[in-house]
């Protein structure tokens, strides 16, 4: 972790606000185009760095609540990964047709935080919290 400033999130907004605000007046076609997404890129690394380990152990203990595998120790991407890969097939099975209600509970939240990193301004998240 680096000691002193900016931040990789101060950096990344820095050079996003650079890109809207000054690159962009200035360009024509298919670079307008090409700015906005480098530009929106860039907030989503940004949003990724500040949310995505709070969603991504939010996720965890969700699936490791729902599977029946509480304690398990870990928190990389191919558990995520495996445990996603585990609730599919228990969702398949039917494995989990009694818990439905909490099934659906963990997608919706698990989704909602995705959303929240890729795109915040989609109208289907923001339905999804009641806005």
């Amino acid at each position: 972790m680096p000691q002193d400033r900016a931040s990789a999130e101060e950096l990344l907004g820095g050079v996003e606000i650079f890109l809207r605000k000054e690159v962009l007046p200035q360009l024509s076609g298919a670079s307008i185009y090409q700015c906005r997404v480098a530009a929106n890129i860039l907030s989503i690394v940004q949003r990724e760095l500040a949310q995505g380990d709070k969603a991504d152990s939010a996720e965890l203990q969700g699936l490791q609540s729902l599977l029946g595998r509480e304690g398990e120790g870990g928190n990389s991407a191919a558990q995520l990964d495996d445990l996603n890969a585990e609730l599919c097939d228990s969702i398949r099975s039917g494995k989990l047709d009694g818990q439905r209600a909490v099934v659906l509970n963990h997608v919706r939240k698990s989704l909602q935080n995705k959303l929240a990193i890729a795109n915040p301004k989609y109208a289907g998240y923001r339905e999804s919290l009641g806005e």
